[in-house]
């Protein structure tokens, strides 16, 4: 699909690995490193996005 749409097969082979971690769980981390970096508790991105829907 990726390659049918144009991608260069490299590219697609980068998004299709990129997928497959986050499918494992790879970008998982329960660290507070954003917390830390931002000055502020995080928000779940399901609380973002029904925010941005309200208001949109």
């Amino acid at each position: 699909m990726l390659l049918d749409a144009g991608l260069p097969a490299p590219f697609a082979a980068l998004l299709v690995d990129s997928d497959l971690g986050v499918s494992r769980g790879e970008l998982f981390t329960a660290s507070t490193d954003l917390q830390r970096l931002i000055g502020r508790p995080s928000k779940p991105l399901t609380d973002v996005v029904a925010a941005a829907v309200r208001t949109a």
